[in-house]
């Protein structure tokens, strides 16, 4: 089984300017988030397992990321509420396996200011945001 899926990637400069926007339309198989989706979001950790690191490399694979071993905040649905990868995961199930993301990367002195974090995943949102604000937001939890 596969579905389609629309994901927008948003690309800032060091000015914390939006350089680039592309929204991508594409296809996955279900069949991998509905084998081992049980394996998937089944606790609170910030890091990711093998599973749920294989997924975002699948949805992710156009950027080129691997998710293996990486700090992730989640944030969602609808813009900068906070979450964790349980309630991402349970939000893929009951929707079918659909969820639009964002993928926010930080460097390395975004991810010393937010605790460590290498990704953050913002979902159901439909605003672009500054990593900055992505920061500040994660060091008010």
């Amino acid at each position: 089984m596969a579905f389609a899926f629309v994901q927008c990637v948003t690309t800032m400069n060091n000015n914390e300017q939006f350089a680039n926007e592309t929204i991508m339309q594409g296809v996955v198989d279900t069949s991998f988030v509905m084998k081992y989706y049980d394996k998937m979001g089944i606790d609170n950790s910030a890091y990711l397992n093998d599973y749920e690191a294989g997924y975002f490399n699948e949805i992710f694979k156009d950027r080129g990321s691997d998710f293996t071993g990486k700090k992730v905040f989640f944030f969602g649905p609808g813009g900068l509420v906070f979450s964790n990868k349980q309630k991402f995961f349970r939000n893929l199930k009951e929707n079918n396996y659909v969820v639009h993301s964002d993928l926010y990367i930080f460097d390395e002195s975004e991810k010393e200011e937010s605790g460590g974090y290498d990704i953050v995943i913002v979902y159901w949102s439909k605003r672009n945001y500054l990593s900055k604000d992505l920061v500040k937001r994660i060091k008010e939890k």
